[in-house]
C-alpha cells in the first residue's frame, strides 16, 4: 500500500481548512441532496463530500456509509489532495498503490473509486467530492466532466455555509456587545439598587454567563488576610448533585467558606493574579479530582478583578460552546472594569452599613444610658430631697429656737448648714430639671410674658447677694414694656442663673447691668459684668455639664450645670443664647426670644434659619 505524501502548502491548507468550520459540523440537508443526487446521477452505492484534516478524513455527508471518518493514511482522498488533480481508479485490484489497503482487502472493499478535489477558498485542495463502488467500473471523460460539476457545486454549498457562519457569528457578536453595553451601563446607572441584598453578585454573574455564553459561572471578593489571600465567593451556579453538595453549594453561597488553597485552578487567579484559559479541562495540569456525580465540565476560564495593582475579586466561567481565548478575555475588560468598580462601590457601601449600624448600637445603648441616667437622678433627687428638706428645717428651728437659743459660735454652725443644705438643694433641683429636659420630659407653657417684670423680680431676689459681694445691680432703662413667648418660671430661673453668675465672677465695686433690645421680631435680653471675664480659647467650654472652667479650685459657690440648663431652657423656649467675653474686662451673656406681639397664637416652632444665621453673626460681632 502507498500511503498518501503530504502536499508542499500543508500548513496553508490546513489553515484554510479550518477556516471554513465545517469540521464535526452538525449534517446539513443541501450537502445530504447533493451526495444523494451523485450516487443516482452515477450508480453507484457511496458518494462521499470528504475533508482531509491532520491525520483524518472527515465526511461532511456520507451517502452509503454508516462511518463518519477513517484514517488519513488509507485515504484514497488524501492522494487526490497530495497531487491536486482528480484521481479516478477503475479496478482497485490491478492498482499496486490500492491492491493491499485495508479499506480494499476485504468482501465489502472498495474496488471502484473516482475523487475530484475541492478548493473553495485560495485554490488549497481542503477534500474531494467521491464516488465509491464495490465492483470495478468504467469511468469515460463525460463522467469525469459532470462529476467535476458536480464538485463546483459542492464547493458553492462550502463557501455558502462559511458566509451563514460568518453571518451568524457577527450576529452573535452583535448581540453579546449589545448585551455588554446593557449591562455596563445597568450596573453603572443602577448601582444604588444593586447594593441591596445579594443583588449585585447576581447580576453580576448571570451577566457573566450570558456574555460568555456558558453553563457555569462563579465571582467573588478577594480578602487579603494575615494568612494570605482567600477567596470569598458571593455567587455561583449551582453544581450541586446530592444532598451533600448541597449543603456546599450553601456554604459557599453563603460567604462562610473561604478558599485559600494558591495551586488550583482558582488559586491561580485569586492568589497570584493570573488568568486561566483551558479547552481541555480534562489534561490540565492543575485541574483537581472531580468527586462521582459532579457535573461534567469542558472548558474554563478564569479571570482576576485587579484594581490599583491589587487582585480585589475574581470570576470564573466553564462550559462554553463557543470556548474560551484571549480575545475573550480582551473583549470582557470594559466588564471586568465594571466589575472592580462595583467591588469597592459594594465595600464602600458595606463599610458605611457598618458604621451606620455601630452608630445605631452606640446611639440605642447612649439612649438606654441616658434613661437610665435620667431615672437614676430623679430617683435619686427624690430620695435625697426629703431628708435634704428635713436637715434644713431642723436647722431653721435650731437657729429660729427661742427656749434654748445658740450661741454666736452654734449661729454660724447652723447658718452653714443652711448654707450648704441649700446648695445641694439647688443642684439637686438643677440636675432634675436637666435630666428632664434631656428625656423629653419636661413640658413648658408658652405664654406672653413681661420682660422688665421678670428681671424686675430677678434683680429684687439678688439684690442681697449682690450687696454681700459688693457689686451694683442696674435694672433696663425705663422705656416700654415688652412681651416675649416663654414660660414665666424658666424665663425668671434663667435670669436669676445669668445674674448669679455676673455676681459671683465679677470684682468688689463691679457692675452688672441689664439692658434690652428689639432685633427685628425678637427681644435681646443682655446680661453685663465687669468681671474676671473668660479666655476665647475657652468660651466653646461653657456650656459643657460640670465644666467650672477657671473657678474649679475657687471658693466660689456654683454646680457647673447652670448655664447647661439655661442653654436647654432657652431652647425648649424657641430661643437662642450667646455669650461675648474678654479676659480680665468682663463678659456678657445675651438670650433671644421671640416677641409676643409678633409669634403667631399657639406657634411653638423655632425661629427661621435666616434668624439663627443673623444669631450666629451678631454674637461673632457683638
Amino acid at each position: 500500500m502507498q500511503p498518501p505524501r503530504l502536499p508542499d502548502n500543508e500548513a496553508q491548507r490546513l489553515r484554510t481548512l479550518h477556516r471554513l468550520e465545517l469540521l464535526d459540523s452538525l449534517p446539513e440537508i443541501e450537502f445530504d441532496q447533493l451526495t444523494e443526487l451523485a450516487a443516482r446521477l452515477f450508480d453507484v452505492p457511496t458518494a462521499l463530500i470528504s475533508l482531509v484534516d491532520v491525520d483524518r478524513q472527515w465526511f461532511k455527508s456520507a451517502r452509503g456509509l454508516d462511518c463518519r471518518e477513517t484514517p488519513r493514511d488509507v485515504s484514497f482522498c488524501g492522494h487526490v489532495v497530495a497531487d491536486d488533480r482528480p484521481l479516478v481508479v477503475e479496478d482497485t485490484q490491478l492498482d499496486a498503490r490500492f491492491r493491499d489497503n485495508p479499506l480494499v482487502d476485504r468482501i465489502d472493499g472498495i474496488r471502484f473509486y473516482a475523487g475530484h478535489p475541492l478548493r473553495p477558498l485560495d485554490g488549497h485542495v481542503v477534500g474531494t467530492l467521491c464516488l465509491i463502488d464495490t465492483r470495478p467500473r468504467r469511468f469515460d471523460a463525460r463522467q469525469q466532466e459532470s462529476l467535476a460539476m458536480l464538485a463546483a457545486q459542492a464547493e458553492e454549498l462550502i463557501r455558502l455555509h462559511l458566509a451563514h457562519r460568518k453571518a451568524q457569528s457577527r450576529e452573535r457578536r452583535h448581540h453579546r456587545q449589545q448585551t455588554l453595553l446593557r449591562v455596563l451601563h445597568q450596573g453603572i446607572t443602577d448601582y444604588r439598587a444593586l447594593m441591596s441584598g445579594r443583588r449585585l453578585w447576581d447580576f453580576l454573574m448571570e451577566a457573566l454567563r450570558e456574555l460568555t455564553g456558558s453553563d457555569y459561572a462563579l465571582i467573588g471578593e478577594v480578602l487579603h488576610e494575615a494568612e494570605g489571600p482567600a477567596l470569598k465567593i458571593h455567587a455561583i451556579t449551582d453544581l450541586s448533585w446530592n444532598a451533600q453538595s448541597r449543603r456546599l453549594m450553601e456554604q459557599l453561597r453563603s460567604g462562610d467558606m473561604r478558599l485559600t488553597n494558591p495551586g488550583s485552578l482558582l488559586g491561580r487567579v485569586f492568589a497570584h493574579g493570573d488568568t486561566i484559559i483551558t479547552d481541555d479541562l480534562a489534561n490540565h495540569p492543575l485541574r483537581g479530582g472531580f468527586p462521582p456525580g459532579h457535573p461534567p465540565i469542558h472548558n474554563y476560564l478564569g479571570v482576576p478583578i485587579v484594581h490599583d495593582g491589587r487582585v480585589i475579586g475574581m470570576y470564573a466561567t466553564a462550559n462554553s460552546d463557543d470556548g474560551y481565548s484571549p480575545e475573550t478575555v480582551a473583549w470582557l475588560e470594559p466588564f471586568n472594569a465594571t466589575c472592580a468598580l462595583l467591588i469597592n462601590l459594594y465595600r464602600q457601601f458595606s463599610e458605611r452599613d457598618r458604621i451606620q449600624q455601630e452608630i445605631t448600637r452606640a446611639r440605642d445603648q447612649a439612649e438606654r444610658a441616658s434613661r437610665a441616667k435620667s431615672d437614676f437622678l430623679s430617683a435619686m433627687s427624690h430620695e435625697l430631697r426629703t431628708p435634704l428638706n428635713a436637715i434644713l428645717g431642723f436647722a431653721q428651728l435650731l437657729a429660729n429656737g427661742r427656749r434654748d437659743p445658740l450661741s454666736e459660735r452654734q449661729q454660724r454652725q447652723v447658718a452653714q448648714i443652711r448654707s450648704s443644705g441649700e446648695h445641694l438643694l439647688a443642684l439637686i433641683n438643677d440636675i432634675l430639671d436637666l435630666s428632664r429636659i434631656e428625656a423629653g420630659r419636661m413640658t413648658l407653657a408658652l405664654e406672653a410674658v413681661s420682660v422688665r417684670d421678670i428681671c424686675d423680680a430677678a434683680l429684687e431676689s439678688l439684690a442681697p447677694l449682690a450687696r454681700e459681694a459688693a457689686v451694683t445691680l442696674h435694672g433696663p432703662a425705663e422705656t416700654a414694656d415688652p412681651c416675649v413667648l416663654a414660660d414665666p418660671t424658666r424665663l425668671k430661673q434663667v435670669l436669676l442663673n445669668l445674674l448669679s453668675n455676673a455676681i459671683k465672677y465679677n470684682r468688689p465695686e463691679g457692675r452688672v447691668v441689664v439692658t434690652l433690645a428689639e432685633h427685628g421680631d425678637t427681644l435681646r435680653v443682655s446680661v453685663e459684668d465687669t468681671g474676671v471675664g473668660i479666655s476665647e480659647a475657652r468660651i466653646a467650654e461653657l456650656f459643657q455639664p460640670f465644666n467650672r472652667l477657671e473657678a474649679e479650685g475657687s471658693t466660689i459657690e456654683g454646680t457647673g450645670i447652670g448655664l447647661t440648663l439655661t442653654r436647654q431652657l432657652i431652647e425648649q423656649m424657641h430661643g437662642r443664647i450667646g455669650v461675648t467675653s474678654e479676659k480680665d474686662a468682663g463678659s456678657r451673656f445675651w438670650i433671644e426670644l421671640r416677641r409676643a406681639d409678633d409669634a403667631p397664637a399657639g406657634d411653638p416652632e423655632p425661629p427661621p434659619a435666616a434668624l439663627e444665621t443673623r444669631f450666629k453673626k451678631e454674637a461673632s460681632d457683638a
